[in-house]
């Protein structure tokens, strides 16, 4: 498609483009990958399920500081809007107790101590030294969030939000293995508050958001490639960072 094209057809083209992006990823290896087969497959001892929290956090620390990045490194008003909306939810909507990040403190120490039959509290589990590929993707997903090009910000905020869902859906379903550790199935569901939040509405929200944003900052196929770039560069480190993750745990297996 030629420049002059999507100049011409803006917004109408340039959306469907975005979407042809981003409705391809199910079958990459961000999402089909040995992880999520044996994390929704069976249920793991005490020391791999603590291998895959510590990595997660270790990951997943630093996704509203993204966010954030994102608002700093897009100029587009319009885009840079769409950002903070997804902002104020990453913090709980303004409730402190709701932030994202609290949620998922309080719910991954509570299944390690369950599946460990000990005591486990957040700041053990962010203790934990992070694996290479851990390390790697943070690395390389500042870089994304803090580049000069608005166009690279938001293809990597795209890829993050759309992996999002599928990835806490496929989570949720490998945390059902351990409802037997729960005294009743109410205080299974009450404990996944983390899960429920973000499939029922926060992530839906910002893949919509994120689509809009990426939009907003298209006027060119080249805008367009540079978009993808970040895309398929953020979808390639998240597909190491779960083998690294599957890994570690199959040596403990």
């Amino acid at each position: 498609m030629s420049t002059s094209t999507l100049t011409q057809n803006r917004p109408e083209v340039i959306e469907e483009c975005v979407r042809d992006l981003v409705d391809g990823i199910e079958g990459h290896p961000a999402l089909q990958n040995p992880f999520y087969s044996t994390w929704m497959g069976r249920t793991l001892n005490a020391r791999e399920v603590q291998v895959f929290a510590e990595q997660y956090l270790a990951r997943t620390v630093n996704t509203s500081v993204m966010v954030a990045l994102s608002v700093v490194y897009t100029d587009d008003l319009k885009a840079r809007v769409e950002c903070v909306k997804n902002l104020y939810s990453e913090y709980g909507n303004g409730d402190p107790a709701k932030a994202h990040l609290v949620l998922l403190d309080e719910f991954l120490s509570d299944l390690v101590g369950r599946v460990a039959g000990r005591s486990v509290t957040a700041q053990e589990l962010h203790a934990a030294t992070p694996l290479p590929s851990t390390a790697r993707f943070s690395q390389v997903q500042r870089e994304l969030f803090t580049s000069d090009d608005q166009r690279t910000v938001q293809g990597a905020l795209l890829a993050q939000e759309h992996l999002a869902y599928s990835m806490l859906t496929r989570l949720y379903e490998g945390v059902r293995n351990y409802i037997n550790l729960y005294d009743t199935l109410d205080d299974f569901h009450e404990r996944c508050e983390y899960f429920y939040l973000h499939i029922g509405e926060a992530e839906k929200e910002h893949k919509a958001e994120a689509l809009i944003s990426t939009v907003a900052v298209c006027d060119t196929e080249q805008d367009l490639e540079v978009v993808t770039e970040a895309f398929r560069q953020f979808m390639s480190i998240t597909a190491d960072y779960w083998s690294g993750v599957a890994d570690a745990m199959s040596q403990t297996a």
